[in-house]
């Protein structure tokens, strides 16, 4: 009983950071954002998408481990390259 409750609260502290982590909804908005960007030529948003993929799937990395630095650590990327994508 006491490890069901255990596994239970990890499994709902898990769920609640994943709906928590802004990166779940900002970087699908960010590569919709660079995709309708009209004043970055072709050359520029490829650079931008590339860094973007990179940034997503460490974030995408960081939920399927539980790993809270690198969920951090694409975040980051994520505040870097924002303002990038939507000048």
């Amino acid at each position: 009983m006491k490890h069901s409750l255990i596994a239970a609260t990890l499994f709902l502290a898990s769920t609640t950071a994943a709906l928590a982590c802004s990166g779940t909804q900002e970087y699908p908005a960010a590569v919709k954002a660079l995709e309708s960007n009209q004043h970055l030529n072709a050359e520029q948003k490829e650079i931008l998408m590339k860094d973007l993929m990179a940034g997503m799937a460490v974030h995408d990395d960081g939920h399927a481990t539980n790993n809270m630095s690198k969920m951090g650590q694409s975040l980051e990327t994520l505040q870097t390259l924002k303002p990038k994508i939507t000048q």
